[in-house]
């Protein structure tokens, strides 16, 4: 199955990713002056995280590749934290600390220290460490996720903005991850938002066999669903993959007979490109 037409798709965005990430590194010294990129990310993070949900991480997230690459090549991965542990949902804190970090002028000495300390925890610790600890773009996937938080706090700041109160952009940042935070270590879950994208279970081909928890990068739970909306789910396949019941789809369905009209591992990544091409017309019109 990794051989797949999706798989490859997968694979050669998060690649695409990745060369440009290297190339921005490389020419311009700052990613933050990539302004045609950065218009590009929020489209997808923002647009396709509320649409669709975590499609950035899952299809074009370099690290991502490059975490999946090392966990390839181990014999075997260690899970350092319990998930949901105290010390799981204590340091899931610090990617919505960096978040609002991005917002405040700290200047090049900070953003080269976030950077050193991401890649040696990509290098050393593998296992989505860094996506659940340490990845603000993953935290930013989560806030817009969690869509009704995420219009009430902008709702609240347009508001204040009418009374003659002016809010940062990193104060409403703030609020936003503060929010964020919560709602993730206490519900688990991203619920209450407009995604059209799911993993779904069909509880009649079920055989409850765990290979698809074993399968997963954050082991969800996904035998004791029907619809997954676990907060860390990304849509990236693995669980569809391993099952060998026909139990799993991604997409836009539900389990209920006659109804499931759009379904397959394609399409993330399908929907990916998509956004992709949308957005590159509308930045070279």
């Amino acid at each position: 199955m990794k051989s797949s037409i999706p798989d490859r798709l997968r694979d050669t965005l998060q690649l695409c990713s990745l060369c440009a990430l290297l190339y921005l590194a490389f020419t311009r010294g700052a990613l933050y002056n990539a302004g045609t990129l950065k218009v590009l990310a929020i489209w997808l993070i923002g647009v396709g995280g509320i649409l669709f949900g975590k499609l950035f991480c899952s299809n074009l997230c370099p690290l991502g590749l490059v975490q999946e690459w090392i966990a390839d090549r181990r014999k075997r991965e260690y899970e350092i934290f319990s998930r949901w542990s105290l010390p799981d949902k204590s340091l899931r804190s610090i990617k919505y600390i960096l978040l609002v970090l991005m917002f405040i002028d700290y200047g090049i000495f900070l953003a080269n220290a976030v950077a050193a300390v991401i890649l040696l925890s990509v290098l050393i610790l593998g296992n989505m460490s860094f996506c659940k600890y340490l990845c603000p773009v993953n935290a930013a996937s989560n806030i817009f996720r969690l869509t009704v938080m995420f219009m009430l706090v902008l709702m609240a700041h347009w508001g204040l903005a009418m009374g003659g109160i002016e809010v940062p952009l990193w104060g409403v940042v703030a609020a936003m991850s503060a929010a964020g935070y919560f709602l993730e270590i206490y519900t688990k879950k991203a619920e209450f938002n407009i995604s059209l994208l799911h993993i779904h279970r069909d509880i009649h081909k079920c055989k409850e066999c765990g290979k698809c928890v074993g399968a997963c990068p954050y082991k969800v739970d996904i035998t004791a669903v029907k619809r997954v909306v676990d907060i860390d789910c990304n849509l990236c396949g693995e669980c569809v993959r391993e099952c060998g019941n026909d139990a799993l789809k991604v997409g836009i369905c539900n389990t209920r007979p006659g109804q499931n009209r759009i379904r397959g591992v394609w399409f993330a990544p399908l929907v990916t490109l998509v956004l992709i091409c949308i957005a590159l017309w509308l930045l070279l019109r």
